[in-house]
C-alpha cells in the first residue's frame, strides 16, 4: 500500500503564486509487518517494487475532473463548490494530477487560475473523454435496466414550484439510483459555466451554441380582477389596450411586447404597451392583476388557480388570441449526452405531450 507522507503533497493553493508541483515522497510498504521502504525520484528498487509503484501513479479520472472544473470555474474555490467535494480534495487531486504527468498545469493570472500549455491539451483532452466515459458507464447501467448518477437541472420558478418539481420526483421515483438538484430561477442560466446538464427555458429563445429540443407549448392569455373591471371598461379590440393600464414581465422580451395571432390565419400582430407596473416574478404579477392594478398577459400554467378561484377572468378580443411560448430543453453541445438526461428529457416530453396538465 502507498501512503502520502503528512506535509509531502502540496494542493492547488489560489492564493499562492507558486502552483508547479512538489517533490513527492512516498512510502511503500515492504513484506513483514515493520519494514518499509522510502521512494524518491532519487531512489532505486527491485524491478517488482518499482512496477508497484508506477502502476499506483497512474492519473485517475477524478483527478482529470478536478482540472476541468478549475478550469471552467477559474477558482478550486468554485470548482470545489460546483463538485461538492472539500477544497483540499480538489487541490490535492490537482496536485497529484501534475505529479503523475509531471508537468505543471495551472499558474495564477489576474485573480484567476488558467491553464499553462500542458494543461490546456489535458483539459481539451479530458473535457472531451470524461461525457464520453459518463455515457458509456450509463449506457452499460442500462443493459441492467438501471439508471444512475447526478443530474443538475435548471428551471423557471413558478413553473418549476407547480409542475417541474413534481415531474421531476416521479423520475426520481422510476429511478431510485438518480441524484437530481434542482436549482429554480426566473433567470436563465449559464449551464457550461454553472455546470448543469439540463435546462428548461419557456419563451422564444436567442441563437446559441446550445442544443434545444421542443418539449410543449405553454398557452397565454390577457386576464383582469373583479376590482379592475370596477374602474375601467374592458377592451374588445386590440386597440382598445393602448387606453388600459397593464402590468408587465422584465425577464422576457415578451413582457413588453404583447404578441397576437389572429383565429383562422393571417398575419400576427405584436403591441409594445406602457406597464404600470414591473415585476421579475411571475407569481407577484398575478398578485397585481388580482388586486387590479391593470392588465396582465399571464401564461395558463400560472394564472389557473387564480381562474378557478375566481379571482382572475380572462380577456377576450373577437378573432384573435395571444401568441403561446413554447417550453424548451436546452443542453450543452457534448459529444455524448448522458443516458440519464436523456431519459430525463423524454420523460418531461411524455409529461408535458398536449393537452398540458394545466390545460386539460
Amino acid at each position: 500500500m502507498i501512503h502520502h507522507q503528512q506535509g509531502s503533497v502540496r494542493g492547488v493553493d489560489e492564493n499562492a503564486h507558486d502552483l508547479s508541483p512538489m517533490k513527492m515522497q512516498r512510502t511503500i510498504a515492504l513484506p513483514g509487518p515493520h519494514l518499509r521502504s522510502r521512494i524518491t525520484p532519487n531512489n532505486s528498487l527491485s524491478s517488482e517494487f518499482t512496477v508497484r509503484y508506477m502502476e499506483t501513479m497512474q492519473p485517475s479520472l477524478e483527478e482529470f475532473s478536478a482540472l476541468v472544473h478549475v478550469i471552467d470555474c477559474g477558482s478550486v474555490t468554485a470548482a470545489a463548490a460546483r463538485m461538492r467535494l472539500a477544497k483540499s480534495v480538489v487541490s490535492k487531486r490537482i496536485a497529484s494530477l501534475e505529479t503523475c504527468l509531471g508537468a505543471k498545469l495551472l499558474h495564477r493570472a489576474n485573480r484567476r487560475i488558467v491553464p499553462t500549455d500542458d494543461g490546456l491539451l489535458v483539459y481539451e483532452r479530458a473535457a472531451a473523454l470524461l461525457p464520453q466515459v459518463d455515457a458509456l458507464v450509463d449506457e452499460v447501467a442500462c443493459r441492467s435496466g438501471a439508471l444512475r448518477g447526478p443530474i443538475r437541472l435548471a428551471g423557471p420558478l413558478s413553473f418549476g414550484i407547480r409542475h417541474l418539481s413534481r415531474i421531476v420526483v416521479d423520475f426520481m421515483h422510476l429511478h431510485p439510483e438518480i441524484e437530481v438538484r434542482l436549482d429554480l430561477d426566473d433567470r436563465y442560466v449559464d449551464l457550461a459555466g454553472g455546470g448543469y446538464d439540463l435546462a428548461l427555458r419557456i419563451g422564444r429563445l436567442e441563437d446559441s451554441a446550445l442544443k434545444v429540443r421542443r418539449i410543449a407549448s405553454s398557452n397565454r392569455a390577457i386576464y383582469y380582477s373583479g376590482a379592475y373591471a370596477q374602474t375601467s371598461e374592458l377592451p374588445v379590440t386590440l386597440a382598445d389596450l393602448a387606453g388600459h393600464k397593464c402590468l408587465g414581465y422584465v425577464n422576457a422580451a415578451s413582457g413588453h411586447i404583447w404578441r397576437f395571432q389572429p383565429i383562422g390565419g393571417g398575419g400576427a400582430r405584436s403591441l409594445t404597451l406602457p406597464a404600470r407596473f414591473l415585476t421579475n416574478n411571475g407569481e407577484a404579477l398575478v398578485d397585481a392583476a388580482i388586486a387590479g392594478l391593470g392588465l396582465a398577459v399571464l401564461p395558463t400554467f400560472l394564472a389557473q388557480d387564480a381562474v378557478r378561484a375566481g379571482k382572475l377572468v380572462e380577456v377576450t378580443l373577437p378573432g384573435w388570441t395571444v401568441e403561446a411560448d413554447t417550453i424548451y430543453a436546452v443542453y450543452a453541445e457534448t459529444i455524448a449526452l448522458p443516458m440519464r438526461v436523456r431519459e430525463l428529457i423524454e420523460f418531461l416530453a411524455t409529461k408535458l405531450r398536449p393537452p398540458s396538465p394545466w390545460d386539460a
